[in-house]
C-alpha cells in the first residue's frame, strides 16, 4: 500500500465515530475532535503545517485526546521526522493502550522501519478489541508486514483471516492470488483470481494476473487470450511493457 493510500485510510480510522455537525456540544473532547478532523483533512491535503497547527489545537482543547497524537504522528512520519512520529504515536498509546485505532498506526509506522515482529505485535493488539469496526484493513497491513520480513505463511493466515470478517475482501483477494503465484500454487492462485474477478472491475492488473496464473498452469491458450487482451485494451500499461519485456514475475 503507498503512503498516500495508507494516509487516506488513517484519516478515516482516526477521525471515524463523529460528524462535525453531529451536535451542539461544546465539550473539550468534542472540540479536540472537530480540530483532529480539520488537521485529518489538511493532511489529505498535503498541507501538512496546516495540520499540525490544527493536531495542537486539539490538544490545546483536551490534551487527553489521543486521536489527535496520532494524527500528528501520521504527520511526522509523513514529513520523514520519525522520532516526532514515535513520541506521538507513544503518547497515544499511553493515553488509550487500547485503542485499535492507534496500535493500526503505529503498527504500521513500525512495519514502514522495518520493525516487523514489533510492528505485527500491534496490529494483533488492535484486533483484541471485539468492537473494532475495520479489522480486515488491520489483517492485510499485518499480512503486507509478514511479507517484508519473508513469511509468506504468516502472510497467508492474515489474509484468510481477513477474507473471514469480509469475504469479499478484494485486497485480500488479490493478495491471496499472488501469493499463489510466488509459492506456485496456481490452483490456489486461480480460485483466488476467480472470487476477485466476482467483485472487481476489469483492469490491467487483474487481466495480468490471470495471465500470469494461467502461464503458470501450462495453458498457453489462457495465455495467449489474455495477451491480446492486454494489449487491445490497455496498450500503455504498465502491464503490457512486462508482457512485451517477458517480465512475469511481478
Amino acid at each position: 500500500m503507498s503512503l498516500r493510500s495508507f494516509v487516506l485510510l488513517c484519516v478515516i480510522l482516526v477521525t471515524s465515530g463523529a460528524g462535525l455537525a453531529a451536535s451542539q456540544d461544546d465539550s473539550p473532547d468534542r472540540r479536540a475532535n472537530i480540530r483532529t478532523q480539520l488537521a485529518a483533512e489538511y493532511f489529505r491535503l498535503g498541507r501538512y503545517g496546516v495540520a499540525i497547527d490544527e493536531a495542537n489545537n486539539a490538544i490545546s482543547a483536551d490534551s487527553k485526546y489521543s486521536p489527535a497524537y496520532t494524527m500528528l504522528g501520521l504527520i511526522y512520519s509523513a514529513l520523514k521526522d520519525d522520532a516526532k512520529a514515535k513520541q506521538n504515536f507513544a503518547e497515544a498509546l499511553r493515553l488509550s493502550p487500547d485503542d485499535s485505532d492507534a496500535n493500526h498506526n503505529y503498527g504500521w509506522f513500525l512495519c514502514e522501519h522495518g520493525q516487523m515482529p514489533e510492528g505485527l505485535a500491534y496490529y494483533e493488539r488492535a484486533l483484541t478489541n471485539p468492537l473494532y469496526a475495520t479489522p480486515d484493513k488491520t489483517l492485510i497491513n499485518a499480512g503486507q508486514c509478514a511479507l517484508k520480513g519473508d513469511d509468506m505463511a504468516g502472510a497467508k493466515r492474515y489474509f484468510e483471516r481477513a477474507l473471514q470478517y469480509r469475504a469479499n475482501n478484494a485486497q485480500a483477494s488479490y493478495q491471496l492470488a499472488e501469493l499463489g503465484l510466488k509459492s506456485r500454487d496456481y490452483v490456489m492462485a486461480k480460485r483466488y483470481a476467480l472470487a476477485l474477478q466476482k467483485t472487481t472491475p476489469a483492469s490491467a492488473t487483474l487481466t495480468w494476473l490471470n495471465l500470469r496464473i494461467e502461464r503458470g498452469l501450462g495453458n498457453s491458450d489462457g495465455v495467449s487470450r489474455y495477451a491480446q487482451e492486454l494489449r487491445k485494451k490497455y496498450p500503455d500499461s504498465l502491464e503490457t511493457t512486462k508482457l512485451a519485456a517477458g517480465q512475469y514475475d511481478n
